[in-house]
């Protein structure tokens, strides 16, 4: 379900913002190519520092990196990258839910969030929040371990986690 449209412009869930990112993405990668006009690769950059910065632009650059690698631009590889980080929450959420109330539980809980109807659209934007999902409910999973058996590294690691949140997505 989440590769529905996958090579569709990303228009279908908060445009603008999705759009924010592209630009960002688009001027990363631009200011390491040589082999586009001078003009082009100035506008792409400009475009990118004109837009507002509220937190640290890590899946943008993960984007810009991978545009790097395959050679282009493909506008659906933030895609990708957010439906990964989406899917990896799941395993946080399993583990978390497993520790909880048991692997049934757990297997409801994960049902739940990969099949609801609004994460499998969120899941997709290119945008930081599912990047931010995925690493809250890890600090959640990494809170309730330290809680269940505490120590220097569960406190560490929950605090580590803690604040991944924070800068993956600070406003």
């Amino acid at each position: 379900i989440r590769l529905y449209d996958l090579f569709d412009a990303p228009l279908d869930f908060h445009p603008t913002r999705q759009m924010h990112s592209v630009l960002i993405a688009r001027g990363m990668y631009f200011e390491q190519r040589d082999d586009v006009p001078d003009w082009q690769r100035e506008l792409a950059v400009q475009q990118w520092k004109a837009e507002p910065h509220p937190e640290p632009q890590l899946l943008a650059r993960l984007t810009a990196l991978t545009y790097q690698v395959i050679g282009n631009e493909v506008l659906w590889v933030a895609r990708l990258y957010s439906i990964l980080f989406w899917m990896a929450g799941g395993v946080g959420l399993f583990l978390l839910a497993k520790s909880i109330i048991g692997i049934d539980g757990a297997l409801i809980a994960l049902v739940y969030y990969l099949f609801l109807p609004y994460g499998a659209i969120a899941s997709r934007s290119f945008q930081p929040d599912p990047m931010l999902v995925c690493s809250l409910i890890f600090t959640c999973w990494a809170i309730h371990r330290w809680y269940r058996q505490p120590s220097w590294q569960n406190a560490i690691l929950a605090g580590l986690l803690g604040g991944l949140d924070i800068f993956v997505k600070i406003v």
